[in-house]
């Protein structure tokens, strides 16, 4: 019994020498054939000659894996997958010339105009200039200044977006400072016909014409402190910076950016009609008399 076991044993054994010969030779003869094929295996020849029959005459182009902020180089991270390895679309160079994609080579460097979304190509119409560099102030057109606002000094900016057009209105002269803190007590006599005609004969006036957003207000706050960065004519920064800094009501009024619309330039607005009172004076009593444009006393007030 122990001799038949001792048989099967011996027998099994003489295999084993011989399998792994012939492990070797198949291992060998593979790593030879995907050598020689640049790593392709037999099998694998019909899936990738499917693959190459695809990409004959046709072209990568790059696009973005992840949000790209504006005025942003954009580097190969800006268009790589969670592998490290470009994110491409395949094209033919035809159709990728009429929808304007641009290359790698072509793309690398080059400043964002505005935010890039993820999952699109680049086209020109993406970026500033070539060889701006990376900062809003590139953004600014020839010619404007850039000054930064918040919502607290021009709220009706909120809304806008990057490009838009604006037109600034103050709601007095943007050199007298504001008409008077709110809620403060109105003054009497003489004091108080001035501030009257200071609140409700104040004229508008216009202070920047074709203004530009560059950096728009964030929309998912209502913080007064939101800050956005716009561009202003070079000739018209001062009056809004003595605006702002007298704490003026500043109206922002949106322009059409629609190419189809004309544009109109606003009617200058009619002067009110200037208010001439007199003070009587009789003992210790004072009189003021508001006399319209027809002459003819209209009003008085007496203490």
């Amino acid at each position: 019994m122990s001799q038949q076991n001792s048989r099967r044993r011996t027998s099994g054994t003489k295999w084993i020498p011989l399998t792994v010969l012939v492990v070797v030779i198949v291992g060998a003869g593979l790593g030879t054939y995907a050598l020689l094929n640049e790593g392709r295996m037999p099998w694998s020849g019909q899936a990738q000659a499917k693959a190459d029959e695809a990409r004959a005459g046709k072209k990568a182009y790059p696009r973005a894996t992840k949000t790209i902020p504006a005025f942003t180089a954009v580097s190969l991270e800006h268009f790589a997958d969670e592998k490290g390895q470009p994110s491409v679309i395949l094209l033919d160079p035809d159709k990728a010339q009429d929808a304007g994609l641009l290359e790698a080579s072509q793309v690398l460097g080059r400043v964002t105009k505005g935010d890039k979304r993820p999952g699109y190509g680049f086209t020109e119409k993406d970026f500033l200039t070539k060889g701006s560099p990376a900062s809003r102030t590139a953004a600014i057109p020839s010619g404007m200044v850039g000054v930064q606002v918040t919502a607290a000094q021009i709220p009706t900016l909120r809304g806008l977006k990057a490009n838009d057009r604006f037109v600034l209105v103050a709601a007095a002269d943007p050199y007298a400072g504001p008409l008077g803190p709110k809620g403060s007590a109105i003054p009497s006599d003489v004091s108080r016909q001035a501030y009257t005609e200071k609140s409700f004969g104040a004229v508008t006036r216009r202070i920047v014409e074709g203004g530009v957003v560059i950096q728009a207000m964030t929309e998912a706050k209502a913080n007064t402190k939101d800050p956005a960065f716009v561009a202003v004519p070079a000739a018209q920064y001062d009056e809004l910076l003595s605006a702002l800094n007298n704490q003026v009501e500043i109206t922002a009024l949106a322009e059409s950016t629609n190419p189809t619309v004309a544009a109109v330039p606003l009617p200058e607005p009619e002067p009110p009609v200037k208010l001439e009172s007199i003070t009587i004076q009789n003992g210790d009593q004072k009189q003021t008399i508001v006399l319209p444009s027809d002459g003819k006393p209209a009003s008085g007030g007496g203490r």
